[in-house]
Order: C-alpha cells, then structure tokens, then sequence
C-alpha cells in the first residue's frame, strides 16, 4: 500500500500568500475609491470655487454696466447737450415729447466727439461692453434701454423722458460661465441749466467800490466757482476749494505779503497757496447773468397773471380756488415758520395794511389766509404759481425783514425787485445739522442730502443783506442770487463791535459782485471784524436741482438721478 504524504507547511505558506493578495486587492480597491473620491471631491470643490468666481466677476460686470449707463447718461449726454446750442435743444426736446419719441432723444445726443455711444435695435437702445479682465476671470456686458412711457412736459424748456433699463452681464473663469441681470428703470430730466448749482457765482469779484476781496484761510468752498472776471488769494495755508474753479481772466492775483501781483498760476510761490481739490480754469467763457424777462415771469407766477396797482398784500384766488403764488406791492417783513400741524407757516406784516397769515397743507391740498385777527378762509391749491412748481413769494419793493424756518417739504423762492434783509437765522426744518467747529479738525459740514425742502432767494436790483439784527455764527440756508448787486454783511467793518463768528450758508451765492463779510488782520489773518464765511455747497443742485422758478442760464443740461433707486438683481435669465 502506497501512502502520500502532504506538505502542510508549503500548503499553509500557499493559502497566506492568497490571503495577502486578497487584503492588498481590498486595498488597493479601497485605496483607489478613496483617490477617486478625493479627486472628485477636490474636482467638485475646485468647480464650486470657479463657480463662486465667476458669479462674482459677473457681478463686478453688472456693476461696471450700471456705472456705464450713469457715464452714458449723466456724462456723455449732459456734455453733448450742454454744448448744442440752446434753441436747438429746446426745438428737438419739444419735438421728441410731443411725438413720444424716447429713444430718439438718446440717440441724437448720447455721444462722445459727435460719435453715437448707442446702437437702435428696434424698440431698443443698446450699448456693449468689451471684454474686461477681472481676477482670473473676465467679464462683458450689454445694455438695453427701453421706453417706460410716453415724455412729460413739465413747463416751458423742462422736460422727462422716463426709460426702462436692463443690464446683461456674462462672466468666464476658465471654463466655467455665470450670467447676471441688473433691472430698473429712469427718467432723463432735459431742462435749462439754473444758476442754482454754483457755490459761488460772481459777474465781478470786487466789491461795487473796485476794492479787492480776499480769500483767506478763513474760506472754503465745496462746490463750483465761477467769475466773468478774476480770483484773489491771500495766505498760506489759504482758501480750499473742493469743486471745479474758472474764471475768465487769464490771471489770478495774489496778496503777495502786502504787495500784489497778478499770475497765470493757482499759487503765489509758497507765500499764497489756496488748495484746489479740483480743477482751477482760467481763460473760461463768460456766462451772462439772468435777464429781466425772468423776473417778470417771476412777478406774474406770484400774482397769478393778475395785474397788480396798489400796495398791499396778496394772495391771488379764483372763487375758492389759488391761482398764483403770493405778491406783496411795498416793503414787508416774511417770517417763515412750521405750524404744530407740520405746515408751512408764513407771517407777512407791513406798515399800514393788517398782518397776513398763510398756512399751506400740502396733505389736504388746501391754504388757509388770515386778515389780523380775524378767521381763516381756506382756498383749494397752494400758492405754488400759475405752473405750479413750488411755492413763489414775490416782493414789489424791499424786504426789510426775513427769517424763520422752511417746512420739510416746501421748495419755494422769495423774489423781489430790491433788497432782501435777514435778521435772524433762516433754515430748514429737515437738514443733518454740522458736527463740531467751522475751521477746527473734525468739523463736519451741515447738508440737506435727500432732503426736500429747499429755498432760493432773488433780488433783482438790490443786495441781500445779513444785518446787525442776526446773532453771531448766523446760518442761512438758500440758494441766494443779487442780479445787480452783492450778498454782504452790513457794517462789516465795525471793529468796535469786532468778529461775530462765522456765517454759514448752506446753498449757493450768484451776484453782480462780491459782498464782504468782515476784515482780517494783514499780518495774522486773524478775523478783527464781521464773520468769517463757511459756504456749504448743497450737492443737490449738481446735477439740475433748483428751487422753483429760479433764474436759469442760456445753456441746457440732461441727467438723472434715480439709476440706483430701485436695482433688482436676477441671476442668469437672459
């Protein structure tokens, strides 16, 4: 019998080597899972993260094609309007609203160098960005305007396009794409330039007598300056000035330590050195002042086109109904005030004739007028003038008095043929008061920034005077305009009396020359008389905000301000 015998050990080493083969298979299965996960994974994360980029970069785009459209309206169409000639823009304006024809108004004057910005598709107006590279992405845009509804005619030489607007904007990083729409909507105001939006405005900068005023370091402007004739700067440090500066003369003149010079420069050396934050333009066109055609439009918005003989004080109705504004033949004294009720208030008192009492309620449409003592009449509508475009007050003769409060929603304009005396602080009721000290670090200047009450001033042959009667660091706050005359302090040069502070206005200053505010010391510059000035530029008359019926110049201006107002974003959709 023959017998076999096994190799246990040599079987036993077989099975273990199976069994190794068999865990490593596991994990190099295993192994392989894990390194294909991870790499899905990161590919998973890494296409997230471009994802995430590129919604970003298509975001920046919509962006950057909302500021374009503001460059194609509030730049390019404001430049190509201001340049054409005026009665050209009133004819075509006039024609583009009568005929509805929206886009027709961008298309002829949405330009750069009398080259079109924007292409008609249609029922479209549209622009295309370029591709821009952004990060490690890069995005393009488009714009699409379209009509919203038919023009309005708001009075003669102002009108609003309104529009509709879409901006279409695509971005790539790397192989990965994202889109975003910006939607809204705006109305392109098309109206006459307004004297309104100087800071400072000057025919002559001199006062009437030829004696040179000087801007110290006691002054300081945040808006646009313009003079038909030349600046004068003393000092250093000097005036600041933070919105662009022209005159018409090619030379400025400087203090020179006593011994003035005149220079085509913006500084005297290091001995007198204003600081321009913007531009300083000499050799600038002259800009003609407002002429009396507009006065007497003026004087019959107040009396509702109603002639008007005899002193007194009026308020021009219809039966029950407001017809004009509120005229005064002779010499008053206004006090503006905010009732309990928040109307606007306005006292009118004048030797020989009963004070009047006009409350305006803006809610119920309605304007109340008291005789002396007397009841109330209410009347339907406001003493908004015959076109209806904010309150109007005009004055026959002088106003020996004027202050008080403007109510929070009134725009108005208090006009008169001679001079406008204030005696006591004249404000808004709704305004972001200042922080701190004019001409100490950290001051922080008053503004009325998207606020609504608004107040111009105009004198036609007088000056606008700041009397004895105001308190010391009087505030103003108006748009102010002496058509033949100066906005001054009187006695400003009463050393008895000596420095009264500062006075701040919070507006714009348009004259025939330039009124003096007080004396400084010529080796110091130290205030020894009158007030300092702090001229507070109102942004709001930047671009076309003015009180109602305010003087306008011979030029037009287009723009908008309601781009932003209400921006829906979507993503992807187009």
């Amino acid at each position: 019998m023959k017998t076999t015998i096994f190799n246990r050990k040599s079987n036993e080493k077989g099975m273990a080597l199976v069994i190794v083969l068999l865990v490593v298979l596991v994990f190099a299965i295993l192994g392989s899972a894990f390194i294909a996960r991870t790499v899905n994974e990161k590919n998973t994360a890494e296409r997230e993260k471009l994802l995430n980029q590129a919604f970003y970069v298509a975001e920046a785009g919509g962006d950057a094609g909302l500021a374009k459209l503001d460059e194609l309206i509030n730049t390019d169409l404001l430049n190509t309007i201001n340049a054409t000639s005026p009665n050209v823009v009133s004819t075509k304006a006039s024609t583009y609203a009568s005929t509805s024809d929206t886009l027709g108004l961008l298309m002829e004057y949405v330009k750069v160098a009398n080259v079109a910005q924007l292409t008609l598709s249609g029922t479209e107006a549209q622009y295309s960005g370029a591709a821009t590279a952004l990060g490690a992405g890069a995005y393009t845009y488009n714009i699409v305007i379209k009509k919203k509804s038919n023009p309005v005619t708001i009075s003669a030489d102002m009108w609003d396009f309104p529009y509709y607007y879409q901006v279409n904007a695509t971005s790539t990083v790397q192989n990965m794409s994202r889109k975003v729409s910006l939607n809204g909507d705006f109305t392109v105001r098309v109206q006459r330039d307004n004297f309104a939006k100087y800071a400072l405005f000057t025919d002559h900068h001199t006062m009437p007598d030829l004696t040179t005023v000087w801007f110290t370091n006691r002054t300081s402007f945040a808006g646009p300056l313009h003079t038909n004739e030349r600046l004068s700067f003393a000092f250093n440090p000097g005036a600041v000035f933070d919105g662009a500066v022209d005159q018409q003369y090619a030379t400025a003149r400087f203090y020179n330590n006593g011994f003035p010079l005149l220079a085509d420069a913006s500084q005297n050396g290091a001995v007198d050195v204003p600081t321009f934050n913007s531009t300083y333009t000499r050799n600038a066109p002259a800009i003609v002042l407002a002429s009396a055609v507009v006065q007497a439009d003026l004087a019959n918005q107040a009396s509702g086109g109603t002639a008007i003989g005899s002193s007194g004080i009026y308020v021009p109705v219809t039966g029950a109904n407001m017809k004009g504004g509120i005229y005064v033949k002779g010499n008053p004294t206004i006090t503006l005030a905010v009732d309990a009720s928040n109307n606007a208030k306005y006292t009118i008192a004048m030797s020989g004739f009963s004070t009047r009492t006009i409350t305006v309620d803006r809610a119920l449409n309605q304007t109340g007028v008291k005789i002396g003592s007397g009841a109330t009449t209410y009347y339907n509508g406001l003493p908004d003038g015959i076109d209806d475009l904010g309150t109007i007050i005009y004055v026959d003769g002088a106003i020996n008095g004027l202050s008080g409060t403007v109510q929070q929603d009134t725009q108005m304009t208090i006009s008169t043929n001679s001079n406008i005396n204030i005696t006591n602080n004249l404000k808004y009721a709704d305004y972001n008061a200042a922080v701190g000290t004019p001409g100490i670090a950290g001051y922080v200047p008053p503004n009325a920034d998207s606020k609504t009450n608004l107040l111009g001033l105009v004198s036609w042959n007088g000056n606008i005077n700041i009397t004895t009667a105001a308190p010391n660091n009087v505030e103003i706050h108006a748009i102010a305009m002496a058509r033949n005359g100066i906005l001054q302090v009187n006695s400003y040069g009463d050393t008895g009396v000596g420095s009264r502070g500062v006075a701040t206005l919070l507006g714009g200053v348009i004259t025939q020359y330039y009124g003096a505010f007080g004396l400084f010391d010529s080796s110091t510059g130290n205030a020894i008389s009158g007030y300092g000035r702090n001229f507070v530029y109102d942004q709001r008359t930047l671009l076309g905000t003015a009180p109602p019926y305010f003087p306008s110049m011979n030029t037009f201006i287009a723009f908008t301000n309601d781009l932003t107002d209400k921006v829906s974003y979507q993503e992807g959709g187009f």
